[in-house]
Formats: C-alpha cells, sequence, structure tokens
C-alpha cells in the first residue's frame, strides 16, 4: 500500500477539500496519508539539528564522520557512532527527542490542521516527540529492535480520540522497516495486551489476520495520522539503512469521556535529584559562563566571549 492508495492531502490542496478527504478515510481505515504536507526545508531543519546531536558527540569521542549530508551520510554516522559507544549513541538518540526544531515541527500550522481535519477539536500532546531510529546494525540485545503489533491507546489511556501522527525523515519503501498497518482495526477497541521487551504488545491470537497487515511507503515530507486503536507494528523487512521517523501523539482535551476521567496521564516524568556526574559544576564551571564584569545599570554587558552589547530591561 502505498501513500497513493489512499485519501490524500497535499500542500498544494485547498484547505476544506482536503479536510473531506483526509476526514473520510481516516474514519473509513483508521488512518489517513496526507502527501507532501511538510516543507522540505522544515525536514532540513530537522535533520542538520538531528545530525548535529551525534555528530558533536561523535567527534568528542573519536568517532569517525562521514563527508556530506545524506541519507547515507547520516546512516553511516548513526552506525559507526553505535558501533565504536553504545552509551554515547543512546545518550544522543535520547537528546533528540528534546530538540526545539522537532517539538516545533510537532506544533507547525500543517500538522494543527491536519488535526482539525480529523476532529481533533483541542489538541494536547500526549507525551513528548518520538524519534525511531531502525536498522539492523543498530540491534540492541535483550531489548527490542522492531515494535511488535500493538495499539497506543494502551500506553496513552487519553481520549478516545488520541492519535499518532508519524513521519519519514528520508524516504520510506517496504525495504525500510515500513510502517505497517491493519486497516479498519481501530473498530476493535482495545485488544488484550502482553508484556514485551518493547513495553507490550497484543497478546497472541488478539489479532484477526496477521495477513491483514499492510506496509504504508512513504516520501519524505508525507505524514501519517493514525488512531490510538488502530493495530500496527513494524515491518520485517530493512537492512543497513537507517529509517528515522518522528512520532508525535495528541489527545483531545474536549472529549468528554477524557474530561470524565480528570484528563489521565499514565506518563511519570521525575527529575533524579542525585548529581549525574560528581564534582560537577564547580565554581568555576559556572563562572566562565556568568563573567564578573557587567553593569547593574541596565546598558552595558560584557558576556563569556568579550563582546560588549548594549541591553535595555
Amino acid at each position: 500500500m502505498t501513500a497513493s492508495a489512499r485519501g490524500v492531502l497535499s500542500a498544494d490542496n485547498k484547505p476544506d477539500g482536503g479536510r473531506t478527504v483526509i476526514g473520510a478515510n481516516y474514519r473509513r481505515d483508521g488512518f489517513a496519508v496526507a502527501a507532501g504536507l511538510i516543507a522540505q526545508a522544515e525536514l532540513d531543519a530537522v535533520a542538520d539539528d538531528i545530525r548535529g546531536i551525534f555528530t558533536r558527540r561523535a567527534r568528542a569521542i573519536g568517532s569517525a564522520v562521514p563527508d556530506g549530508h545524506d541519507h547515507e551520510a547520516f546512516s553511516q554516522l548513526l552506525l559507526d557512532f553505535f558501533a565504536r559507544d553504545r552509551a554515547s549513541y543512546l545518550a544522543a538518540a535520547r537528546q533528540t527527542q528534546y530538540l526545539a526544531s522537532v517539538h516545533r515541527l510537532g506544533l507547525s500550522e500543517p500538522i494543527l490542521q491536519l488535526l482539525a481535519a480529523i476532529g481533533v477539536e483541542v489538541p494536547s500532546q500526549s507525551t513528548r516527540p518520538s524519534i525511531l531510529f531502525m536498522a539492523d546494525g543498530l540491534r540492541i540485545e535483550a531489548g527490542y529492535h522492531k515494535t511488535p503489533a500493538h495499539q497506543d491507546w494502551r500506553s496513552v489511556q487519553g481520549s478516545l480520540d488520541c492519535v499518532t501522527l508519524w513521519l519519514p525523515l528520508y524516504d520510506v519503501g517496504v525495504n525500510d522497516y515500513a510502517l505497517e498497518v491493519i486497516p479498519g482495526s481501530h473498530r476493535l477497541g482495545l485488544l488484550p495486551s502482553t508484556d514485551d521487551p518493547f513495553g507490550h504488545r497484543i497478546a497472541d491470537g488478539a489479532v484477526p489476520d496477521d495477513h491483514a497487515f499492510r506496509p504504508l511507503t512513504l516520501r519524505r515530507g508525507d505524514i501519517v495520522v493514525f488512531s490510538g486503536f488502530l493495530v500496527h507494528r513494524t515491518g520485517t523487512r530493512g537492512g543497513q539503512r537507517v529509517r528515522v521517523a518522528l512520532s508525535y501523539r495528541f489527545n483531545n482535551a474536549a472529549e468528554p469521556t477524557y474530561v470524565e476521567r480528570n484528563y489521565p496521564i499514565p506518563y511519570a516524568y521525575r527529575p533524579d535529584m542525585r548529581l549525574l556526574q560528581e564534582n560537577f559544576p564547580t565554581a568555576a564551571d559556572v563562572a566562565a559562563y556568568f563573567p564578573r564584569e557587567e553593569s547593574v545599570s541596565g546598558e552595558t554587558i560584557r558576556n563569556s566571549v568579550g563582546k560588549q552589547s548594549t541591553n535595555q530591561w
């Protein structure tokens, strides 16, 4: 199943017509593909920021940094980095989820319009964005490599019309660990689940037909929106080229049962108040960023690189 096989809202479509197509396909299949909705320049900015996170840490530990900014060079960067220092790779991958450009994309006007097209009246992010890096060379022993068949509502437990938005940073074909879905499975409701290294998966025998899964081939700029009840998984066919996908989840803060249940949030974000690195920062570390020479009158401040600027407070 390709993107063009489903109702498509492109960046050039008229808003009203596009909303009708997207809404109809979403209600029928539990998902819809908006082709070319995200501008290439926006994706370039996100890709540059993500690449920068990995590149800076790779150089810090002496890992190779390939020339070029294409998909192949980015894949090689991650594969080499993963092989050289897995802990550094995992820390960098985790840090990409906090990039301002990633969050800005998830709240951009095209995405908000897409949410409106499927009836999400008051979008509310249910969790921070996820960035999914998938390749044979990034497999972690005793961990999960591909997501099993699951429904996102199980982990979100939010509004009944909660949705996931999934968009590739580069083209995704059937041999790139494509996202696979079962069209219409959202109408089955919440299926039995069991524990899995991924976190959870649909219990054995609960998926009606394993052969019902359909891969979604997507071009850079396309985006998939699907119901929290849609059964989906990672495809079985992939290789060394790294599949990079951004995932955003939204609840509808106006959905009646969500309000009645007092806006439940199953995610727990708690800081570790212990120092993660002993003896850091020292007074000298902090002083380097806050030099003593400054004017408290409000005009002249000398910053840490010796430049002067005028600030009116």
